[in-house]
């Protein structure tokens, strides 16, 4: 193995954690995020409150597992928690819904929108790591 064939594998093996470290900082911010913002938000809505306690929990396992090594499974898992809590957050807050529904048009807070920006990120990291996890897989396969 030739020293540029080293130096990319060690750089290939140096980026993964990085990923996920950061990754998994990103998840445990919007999981803090979200139970700071639990009390108030389930007195005032319980249904919007009982969608963030579960979005919370899911966030703090996710971060947990991506620091011990995620697969293939947990990432789809956090692509797809975090797809729907931005497409949650974008429909709250632009998109009035009939009276009848119960939902109506959120304000845009800034703590809100800062967990948004933290899993919009999220999404992003996911994505590399799924698509590393994927190369590593085509790796051993073929």
């Amino acid at each position: 193995m030739g020293s540029t064939e080293k130096s990319a594998a060690t750089l290939q093996t140096m980026k993964q954690p990085r990923l996920r470290y950061a990754a998994a900082s990103l998840a445990f911010a919007s999981q803090l995020i979200h139970l700071w913002l639990l009390p108030s938000e389930f007195v005032a809505r319980p249904l919007s409150g009982s969608f963030m306690l579960l979005v919370a929990v899911c966030q703090g396992l996710l971060a947990v597992s991506l620091l011990f090594g995620p697969g293939k499974w947990v990432t789809r898992f956090g692509i797809l928690l975090n797809a729907c809590v931005v497409l949650t957050w974008v429909l709250r807050r632009f998109v009035e819904f009939p009276p009848v529904a119960g939902f109506p048009r959120l304000p845009v807070e800034p703590h809100i929108l800062a967990a948004t920006a933290a899993e919009t990120l999220l999404l992003v990291l996911l994505f590399g790591i799924a698509r590393e996890i994927k190369q590593k897989q085509s790796r051993i396969d073929g």
